[in-house]
């Protein structure tokens, strides 16, 4: 971001939220917390858009377990298995 093409806000987090965002901010934007925000707001647009692509071409969401296993592979672990029931 550019200095004085900002304007300046404030958000009420909780004391663990603040720390996340700190964290995430010293690890991806040399502590800026600011920048880390608009990285965000941008792909929250991002997902935005794709959701209303989707839904205009009437593509489904995600249902959760479909979710969760996207999830598990992206983190590189597996999905917690599925409890079957005993035929009748």
């Amino acid at each position: 971001m550019r200095a004085g093409q900002t304007k300046t806000t404030s958000f009420s987090l909780n004391k663990e939220t603040l720390q996340n965002l700190k964290a995430l901010a010293a690890r991806r934007h040399n502590g800026n917390v600011s920048a880390l925000l608009a990285e965000i707001a941008m792909r929250e647009a991002k997902f935005a858009a794709a959701e209303a692509y989707f839904e205009k071409y009437g593509i489904p969401p995600l249902s959760a377990e479909a979710a969760e296993r996207i999830e598990a592979e992206w983190q590189g672990g597996k999905p917690a298995k599925k409890k079957r029931r005993r035929a009748a």
